[in-house]
């Protein structure tokens, strides 16, 4: 591989360069690049590893343009760099620098596209994927942090989304602590009912877990108590971030009635108890 220099001029040893004229050692450059004739060296095209495509990946990926460049994005991790303009340099304020598929995948040079490690996606594997077969098991929307901030549906469940179009968003960029929150991407679970803290919202989605593969049971009150389970007024939602308004619902499996099966959201429910919230006494019960 040739040696850099500030101007991204090539350095070749001895055995590196033939030493015929018109780069027909390099095969005229594949069609991919410009050949300087005078000094037997092709200049490639971009995606080939042109100048300044070499520049940011610190190595040429062939020297006759055969070899493709991949997409690049900023690292997931890296070692943090000097973004000053003191010759000295002692500051280390920049970091996540442009990488061929943001350092979490390998390049295939011969297609030019990202073999990106389990759990990362986008041609650059850029992006964090959801968890769940098929992004959040085909029960929820796979959204990045940066809108998740401004769902009030979204939890935890906040007061701040609740009273404010902006969320818990910030705005930032590659050197605040929000620089990833357009890469890291998680679910939101469906529910066919609404999902807040406001009247006539439940605190809790229909489905749920990281995945959204689990279901929750019909929802009751528990008929043997004097609390309103199903009441989220002044409750503080998981999370602690908020609490229910006037009207706000809790979500109370199988009225406290029966175990749930979270797999298929049906209830099982304890002896002397039916229905599907199993909220129904059965008078007939022995005991």
């Amino acid at each position: 591989l040739p040696l850099l220099t500030r101007s991204n001029a090539q350095t070749y040893s001895a055995t590196d360069k033939v030493t015929t004229y018109g780069c027909s050692s390099y095969k005229y450059c594949n069609g991919h690049g410009t050949c300087l004739y005078s000094r037997n060296e092709c200049v490639c095209e971009a995606g080939w590893g042109s100048p300044g495509e070499v520049l940011n990946l610190g190595f040429r990926p062939s020297y006759d343009c055969s070899k493709k460049v991949c997409p690049m994005g900023h690292a997931w991790g890296d070692a943090p760099e000097s973004n000053s303009t003191n010759s000295r340099k002692t500051t280390t304020d920049m970091a996540h620098g442009k990488k061929e598929c943001s350092d979490m995948g390998f390049c295939d040079r011969s297609e030019g596209v990202c073999e990106c490690v389990v759990g990362y996606r986008g041609a650059a594997c850029q992006s964090r994927s959801c968890p769940g077969k098929g992004d959040c098991s085909g029960h929820g929307k796979c959204v990045s942090m940066q809108v998740q901030a401004r769902m009030p549906n979204a939890l935890p469940l906040s007061d701040k989304n609740e009273n404010s179009t902006s969320g818990y968003y910030q705005p930032g960029g590659m050197r605040t602590n929000t620089w990833d929150q357009e890469r890291i991407f998680g679910c939101v679970c469906d529910s066919s009912w609404a999902v807040g803290l406001g009247k006539g919202e439940t605190q809790e989605p229909e489905w749920f877990g990281g995945d959204c593969s689990l279901k929750r049971c019909p929802t009751g009150d528990n008929p043997d108590t004097a609390a309103d389970e199903t009441s989220g007024y002044n409750i503080l939602a998981e999370g602690g971030r908020g609490t229910g308004k006037v009207g706000n619902l809790k979500h109370h499996d199988c009225s406290g009635k029966g175990k749930c099966d979270f797999k298929s959201g049906t209830c099982q429910c304890f002896s002397g108890w039916y229905g599907d919230n199993c909220g129904i006494r059965d008078v007939n019960a022995v005991g």
